[in-house]
């Protein structure tokens, strides 16, 4: 079979695959171009895209394939839907040129050679202003572009159907080019490819390949915009010497696409990305609560960034909370965060988790909306560790560990061991460099002190770094587990010892302040602990009384126009579900729970908050490894004052991201890489990469 046969047979294969596209609606993007007001993407019921490789003409409901431009969308309209291709023409000053021009008559066969071969590439010149020809004979000018895009465009369609989507233009560089050449047809009679030469845009490749084979432009350009979201990297950076002679190695003659090129589709995909969240989360916003996470950093240029994300649960059948990034802008005094969430019911706002000590002007902004503020937990440990290494003795022993390590530091490499290496941003960094010293190499006999003195700071430290495991383990850490885990540690952990030293009992001391200000002290966390069936019996309160009072306010808040349809509560009590004969969850290994005895039947008073605070506490057992949203959904109508808080404090992560879910060095390296981004795509190209693999709900 001929090589036209081939890809005739390959175009009517695909045509009539795109022809069975199933789809129930068309989601129109925010594109530039006015052709795509008349085309969308093919959505399911459930209003997710089901591809973007075609778009559907509105009206009437043709499927095209989306090569990443308007060129097909306009032909489209103007050979099927001509009055409405004419309006959008006078409408934006677009100038048409004659859809056939005059031809002189021709006879038999010259009639038929004529005629243009329906496999041929459909070649469209665009003015650039990169172009330039400084030849008198052929240039190219960008006086009028509307001008020169249309006129450049195919003259007929009456064969669009058998286009063969995947032809392309093959362009040569060359560096003794100047400007556009001749275009030159391939060897081969039957071949598609038309090849331009072009003056050379980037820098050249010394030891270019010229494989021969044909890349395809469009999936070039999207695997650049790939790179640069997923490795959070600029799009300058493309185009450094390196990487554009690495390119060039692997694909042969290709112009990479123009940095413009790739910001736009960075942004319009951005944009419709960024739609599709926005408009589920501001609806949730309306009606149901969630919480809020704000995260301030700065890059190269020492700008700073508020990166702030949005938390919310899922419904049934597939209860779970979700943490997604919103939005990244420029902090500073100028900055207006009320417009940023006008749009948004703040009264529904649960809790807001700041990762750093919250300054007075974003402070000032969430106590106007009534919004408790709690410190991301892993902050909250980088604390305690940043207060341990500020005591003056531990201060002088990490002096002389660094001063030991850099005296042997060449004995140390030559047994192929790795030194851990410091960074003043993640005091954890400081830990791992104290257990190397303490743990990893053999010292000399008059260091022994100094060796014990770092290993009594790192057994000591290793209590926090239990805690983070925990943790970790878990899919998503909510706030309720913070109280009594934190209650866990200082009770159990932190408590002084007979054997404990002055040295000793000041670390403990130093740790435990810091987590009792922060966490144990925190009345939203304590009582978000409580409304967590699995911790509620873990949780010592010692003011039971306000947190009543707290319950009973938020509660009148949500009901005080209409507080009659109160269900009534079953006089039936929860049994203790049966012990599971698998292995423990790590919350189960961390608490070291045994099994309790059955709960006993208490007798049924008047429905109200207190009331149903008591007996919930008296009542309600469940194992760890349990998911409150699905507890609360199931036996919630017990406690039925309960049930209308609990989602006030479910919503609500111990975290702001699930960054510190990673090592350390894996933390370095991503907050590097989002320190070096520049430009005006850095809010785009965070998004993209923390929300990209997130299937939205």
């Amino acid at each position: 079979m001929s090589e036209s046969l081939q890809k005739y047979g390959r175009v009517t294969a695909v045509k009539a695959e795109v022809e069975d596209l199933k789809f129930v609606k068309l989601h129109s993007p925010k594109m530039k171009s006015v052709y795509w007001q008349h085309f969308g993407f093919p959505t399911n019921e459930d209003d997710r895209i089901i591809t973007k490789q075609n778009v559907v003409c509105t009206l009437c409901h043709k499927v095209l394939t989306n090569h990443g431009n308007t060129t097909n969308l306009r032909a489209h309209l103007q050979h099927r839907h001509k009055d409405i291709f004419q309006k959008i023409c006078i409408e934006n000053g677009i100038r048409v040129p004659p859809r056939r021009p005059v031809v002189k008559q021709q006879t038999g066969a010259n009639r038929m050679t004529a005629k243009r071969d329906p496999l041929k590439q459909k070649v469209k010149i665009e003015a650039r202003e990169s172009i330039q020809d400084t030849s008198n004979t052929a240039s190219f000018t960008a006086e009028e572009p509307s001008m020169l895009y249309e006129t450049m465009v195919p003259m007929t369609y009456d064969d669009d159907d058998v286009i063969d989507n995947d032809h392309f233009v093959k362009v040569e560089v060359s560096g003794n080019t100047s400007g556009m050449s001749k275009t030159k047809r391939s060897a081969n009679n039957n071949s598609s490819v038309e090849v331009i030469g072009l003056e050379r845009k980037y820098y050249p490749s010394q030891n270019r390949s010229d494989m021969g084979e044909m890349v395809n432009q469009y999936r070039l350009q999207d695997a650049l915009v790939n790179m640069v979201i997923n490795d959070v990297r600029n799009v300058d950076t493309l185009y450094d010497q390196g990487m554009s002679t690495f390119i060039r190695t692997l694909c042969g003659n290709v112009t990479l696409p123009a940095d413009k090129k790739i910001e736009s589709l960075i942004r319009e995909l951005h944009s419709d990305k960024l739609t599709t969240l926005a408009n589920q989360i501001k609806m949730r916003s309306q009606v149901k609560p969630y919480s809020l996470g704000f995260e301030i950093w700065k890059n190269v240029e020492n700008k700073h960034f508020m990166s702030i994300y949005y938390n919310y649960c899922t419904d049934a059948p597939n209860y779970n909370l979700l943490n997604k990034l919103y939005c990244t802008v420029e902090y500073n005094k100028f900055t207006s965060i009320d417009e940023i969430f006008e749009e948004f019911n703040l009264e529904n706002c649960a809790a807001a988790i700041v990762s750093y000590d919250y300054d007075d002007y974003l402070k000032h902004f969430l106590k106007t909306k009534d919004i408790p503020i709690i410190l991301s937990y892993d902050v909250t440990v980088d604390k305690c560790l940043k207060s341990v290494f500020d005591l003056p003795d531990v201060a002088s022993i990490f002096d002389q560990v660094k001063e030991m390590i850099m005296r042997y530091g060449t004995e140390i490499s030559s047994k192929d061991v790795e030194i851990p290496t410091l960074n003043e941003e993640f005091p954890w960094t400081f830990y791992e460099l104290l257990k190397f010293f303490s743990e990893t190499v053999s010292w000399p006999e008059d260091v022994d002190i100094l060796v014990a003195s770092s290993k009594a700071i790192v057994d000591t430290l290793n209590i926090l770094a239990m805690t983070l495991d925990t943790l970790k383990g878990e899919e998503i850490p909510h706030s309720s587990m913070l109280s009594p885990i934190t209650s866990k540690i200082v009770n159990k952990k932190l408590s002084l010892c007979a054997t404990d030293d002055e040295f000793a009992a000041n670390l403990k001391n130093t740790i435990s302040r810091e987590l009792q200000d922060v966490v144990i002290s925190d009345y939203h966390l304590t009582i978000a602990a409580m409304l967590d069936p699995r911790f509620h019996r873990l949780t010592p309160v010692k003011n039971p009384a306000k947190c009543v009072q707290i319950l009973t306010n938020q509660y009148n808040k949500m009901h005080q126009k209409n507080d009659t349809d109160v269900p009534a509560t079953k006089n039936e009590v929860e049994n203790k579900p049966v012990t599971s004969s698998s292995r423990k969850s790590n919350l189960e290994l961390f608490f070291d729970l045994q099994d309790d005895p059955a709960p006993t039947t208490i007798p049924q008073e008047d429905c109200n908050v207190e009331n149903d605070l008591k007996r919930y506490r008296t009542e309600v057992y469940a194992n760890l490894d349990e998911s409150p949203f699905l507890w609360w959904n199931k036996l919630g109508h017990m406690y039925a004052c309960l049930k209308r808080l609990a989602p006030i404090y479910q919503c609500i992560p111990c975290v702001v991201n699930m960054n510190f879910k990673k090592p350390v060095k894996q933390q370095i390296y991503e907050q590097h890489k989002r320190y070096m981004l520049t430009g005006s795509l850095i809010d785009a190209i965070l998004f993209l990469h923390n929300n990209n693999e997130n299937k939205l709900d």
